[in-house]
């Protein structure tokens, strides 16, 4: 079931560069996943993005702080990822670990630091960052090519924000299944379709999960799903899966609803472009007039509105003080007061981010909720 109103919006790449519009995008009425179309164009259009890819370049490489929901603090995402994991007993003492779309090893350099005892590999799609991976403790080898032809079993395989680049992801974690060893745990991060509508944007992102349609992939690949939760890290699915013995097949489980998905869908597309008529709007009357968020959804409406947008706004050590888009990034404290700052997040976020900041002489625009054009 295609979404027609999506090639009109303008997209953007996963690290964070203006993509044109024309993306063509679809749910399946089968089992209601949210996908790009894997055409000879879309095909042509990611070996583009990926031939420059640049990953946090903006903050120096260091990997994107996520709001830790233990402490309220903003950390690694790694870092609250694997001690969530600690806490629901998902890390084994010991293990031979396979971090999959590993880059330059935010993530393995995380495990070493949590799990000491760990013997770290990678795997990507070239081996370009092959010096960094090395830099990291315990780090063993690197794998590249197909995944299938790797050899070997692993205790702990992860796939944290790379199953949705991967054109055939069903096909993808069979392939991951005969890499997990038979008391092996499989963990995936994604974000969350339903609570992150930005994500529909980036180019090089084929599918779009929400709890249901990733844990209904992760099972129909042969894996049992001890946690899928939304709790982790906000806008995010984090999924923990048990390898099933034999031939991997469970038993019968439901499939999510196509028609209801494609709704949603096609209300979150709608709001995206309502979304930027607001900001539009709002920033002709401002005289100072700011984004807050340097990442996926502040980079794609800064594009869209252009020189109207005078400043950003992050909290991200690395990124305050550097320059975006030729414009300056401040903290929250060095907005000038009376400033209007639209808060370039998922509306829930955006929410709470507001109200952690009210003190602030600022106006914080929050984009209205999901579902309201």
């Amino acid at each position: 079931m295609p979404v027609a109103e999506f090639a009109a919006l303008p997209r953007i790449t996963s690290d964070c560069r203006a993509f044109a519009s024309g993306g063509e995008l679809a749910v399946c009425g089968r089992c209601a996943t949210v996908q790009k179309l894997p055409t000879e164009r879309w095909l042509g259009e990611i070996a583009s993005i990926y031939r420059d890819y640049a990953a946090y370049s903006l903050a120096g490489g260091e990997e994107q702080l996520v709001l830790d929901p233990q402490t309220g603090v903003p950390r690694k995402r790694s870092e609250v990822l694997l001690n969530a994991l600690k806490r629901v007993g998902g890390l084994p003492e010991k293990a031979r670990a396979l971090d999959v779309g590993c880059g330059h090893g935010v993530t393995l350099a995380a495990m070493a630091a949590a799990c000491p005892d760990w013997k770290l590999f990678g795997y990507e799609i070239d081996d370009s960052k092959i010096e960094a991976l090395r830099g990291v403790r315990n780090f063993q080898r690197l794998y590249t090519g197909e995944l299938a032809q790797i050899d070997g079993a692993f205790e702990f395989v992860s796939m944290i924000h790379s199953l949705e680049h991967f054109v055939d992801p069903l096909g993808t974690l069979r392939s991951v299944r005969s890499l997990v060893a038979g008391n092996g745990r499989l963990f995936i991060e994604v974000c969350n379709v339903e609570e992150n509508p930005f994500d529909l944007l980036v180019a090089d992102h084929l599918t779009h999960f929400s709890p249901d349609t990733l844990s209904f992939a992760v099972r129909r690949a042969g894996f049992e799903v001890s946690c899928a939760t939304k709790d982790w890290v906000r806008k995010e699915v984090s999924l923990l899966a048990l390898r099933l013995e034999g031939d991997g097949q469970s038993a019968e489980f439901p499939r999510p609803d196509g028609a209801r998905a494609h709704a949603a869908v096609s209300a979150s597309v709608s709001w995206l472009s309502t979304l930027v008529a607001i900001a539009e709007a709002t920033a002709a009357k401002c005289n100072s007039f700011g984004i807050f968020g340097t990442s996926i959804a502040g980079t794609w409406l800064a594009t869209s509105l252009g020189d109207r947008v005078a400043f950003f706004v992050d909290e991200d050590p690395h990124r305050i003080g550097r320059e975006y888009m030729g414009k300056p990034i401040v903290a929250p404290s060095s907005v000038s007061p009376g400033s209007t700052v639209l808060l370039a997040l998922a509306p829930t976020l955006a929410s709470a981010v507001r109200a952690r900041l009210h003190p602030l002489p600022i106006e914080f625009l929050v984009p209205p909720p999901q579902g309201h054009t």
